[in-house]
């Protein structure tokens, strides 16, 4: 369908424009991520524990990222704009690491169901 288009023309042009790509993950980069989806997956996460206003703060940047970009490299869990509320990112920001764990499970399941790899945090 995505190929039929007038615009796009066929797969050989849409590839010559934009390269090789997943289907799958260059739509969910296209327009982002569900924010309802991105909360509930944190949310589970959330209500298990008492966490203070910079981790609830640094959760909800990892929702707006998701929200705007659909996928998220969790390296970049480890800079700007995540380094902003610690120099360290998401190591200085939780310092239990069950929880840093769980949180890069989660942003790396959003990955997963886009069928995106990236490197190890």
């Amino acid at each position: 369908m995505l190929y039929g288009t007038s615009i796009i023309e066929s797969r050989e042009q849409f590839q010559q424009v934009y390269g090789a790509v997943n289907i799958k993950s260059f739509i969910r980069q296209l327009v982002g991520l569900d924010r309802k989806a991105a909360k509930q997956a944190f949310n589970k996460y959330l209500q298990n524990q008492n966490f203070g206003t910079n981790q609830i703060r640094f959760v909800e940047m990892i929702i707006d990222y998701l929200t705007q970009n659909g996928v998220m490299d969790p390296g970049r869990l480890y800079e700007a704009p995540f380094t902003n509320l610690h120099q360290n990112g998401l190591d200085g920001v939780f310092s239990n690491d069950s929880d840093i764990e769980e949180i890069i499970a989660i942003v790396t399941e959003f990955n997963k169901n886009a069928d995106v790899k990236f490197g190890a945090a």
